[in-house]
């Protein structure tokens, strides 16, 4: 056998670049630079066709932010000379010239306008259906509904926001919103006030026809603060618990506070027939929104109309439309004024009535019967003043509340530092 091993040959070559074809090169950028430009203008086309759609489901477009001019307070001199100037003018009337009896013709007129600002009003006004299924005794199922009136409050030109109560939205698995021309659309839960009981509900415009959508306007809104004793007032909604009703009436009482969570709220009270289950809202004789029915949260017995006035949760509304956060602290209160001070001896001021479990307030050391009197370095020595202050502020702020608490030898004022959490 040859063991000799035999020499291997190696293959020698030259690798060398191959030319570069600038030619070639240039037609192959060409190419590049056209399909990019080509792409880019599809991407447009496309991103301006998808984008209303997308922002109406997921809300990413800040330039349609809601909002809704908030009232101005009256000062209370100005408003008192006011009134001194119309009783005294109003008495002057009466004895010039005697008053003449209406006439059944004058009477007919009258409440035909009524009727005709009432129907201006109607087309912002909305039933609200809450659609939820159920099981019977045998297991069957059938669907349930119940439903309330709603306001549109607001329209930033791709949805409309309406505004009714969070009752009839609760637990159920569709809401529809019927509109005063009948045409009946899907709703989408936005968001509540657990104090209030207030929710808004989105609708999408797309969803409408451009005729329906041209002619379903959002409510013209009145200053509540310039309401008075006496004045006449028109529910429209389902003020005594049934749709499309119209009922007319006056202001008998604006003294009726009802305190929730950091603030409270002035109702309306009327001599108009009413319902627990009521809903709507109160018109002027110029068919502006003044306030809205809320009979739950009134606390009354459900005989008369008793409406939130319209200026208060003005700030509200608009939160709730934007799906901002609830600025919260926890605790209910009740002024104290220089009268009931006199009589009691506790200095003026907020005093604590509750401060809820777990809430910012209560963490930060705040306790039933201090009386605030500052946060910050703003005086909040009432609850619409302190409920003022909160609606400035934001989610996680610390602010400092200024508080007297009684020991042994008398009121001592402690700082209390509360991180303000959100609903």
């Amino acid at each position: 056998m040859n063991n000799e091993q035999k020499p291997y040959d190696f293959m020698k070559e030259v690798v060398r670049k191959q030319p570069v074809d600038k030619a070639e090169l240039l037609k192959k950028a060409g190419i590049l630079l056209g399909s990019a430009a080509a792409f880019g203008v599809i991407a447009a086309f496309a991103f301006a066709a998808v984008s209303p759609y997308a922002q109406s489901v997921f809300g990413t477009d800040k330039s349609a932010k809601i909002d809704i001019p908030a009232d101005d307070i009256p000062e209370e001199e100005e408003t008192v000379q006011n009134t001194e100037d119309a009783e005294a003018d109003q008495t002057q009337n009466l004895q010039t010239a005697p008053a003449a009896a209406l006439t059944l013709d004058q009477y007919k007129d009258l409440y035909s306008s009524m009727m005709d600002v009432a129907k201006t009003a109607q087309k912002s006004i909305v039933t609200v259906i809450g659609l939820a299924n159920n099981t019977d005794w045998f297991n069957q199922s059938y669907e349930s509904q119940r439903q309330l009136s709603g306001l549109v409050v607001a329209n930033n030109g791709q949805d409309l926001f309406i505004a009714t109560e969070y009752r009839i939205v609760e637990n159920v698995e569709r809401i529809q919103v019927k509109f005063w021309n009948d045409t009946q659309v899907d709703a989408r839960y936005l968001k509540h006030d657990p104090n209030t009981g207030l929710a808004v509900l989105k609708v999408p415009l797309s969803s409408l026809s451009a005729e329906d959508a041209a002619d379903i306007p959002a409510a013209a809104f009145g200053n509540s603060y310039s309401v008075k004793q006496g004045d006449p007032v028109i529910a429209v909604g389902s003020p005594a618990g049934y749709p499309s009703a119209v009922s007319y009436g006056a202001v008998t009482s604006m003294d009726n506070v009802i305190s929730t969570v950091d603030g409270e709220y002035k109702m309306l009270n009327t001599d108009i027939a009413g319902s627990s289950e009521g809903s709507g809202v109160l018109i002027n004789l110029e068919g502006q929104i003044v306030g809205l029915i809320s009979q739950n949260f009134a606390g009354n017995t459900g005989n008369t109309v008793a409406a939130i006035g319209i200026s208060q949760i003005k700030p509200l509304l608009e939160r709730l439309s934007n799906n901002e956060p609830l600025i919260y602290s926890g605790i209910t209160g009740q002024d104290v004024t220089a009268e009931v001070s006199e009589k009691t001896g506790i200095p003026e001021g907020i005093w604590v009535d509750t401060v809820k479990a777990d809430s910012p307030a209560m963490l930060a050391g705040i306790q039933s019967g201090d009386v605030i009197i500052k946060a910050d370095d703003t005086d909040t020595t009432t609850m619409s003043k302190y409920q003022d202050y909160l609606e400035s502020c934001s989610q996680n702020q610390v602010i400092q509340i200024t508080a007297l608490r009684k020991g042994t030898e008398g009121y001592v004022e402690i700082v209390f530092d509360v991180t303000l959490g959100a609903l």
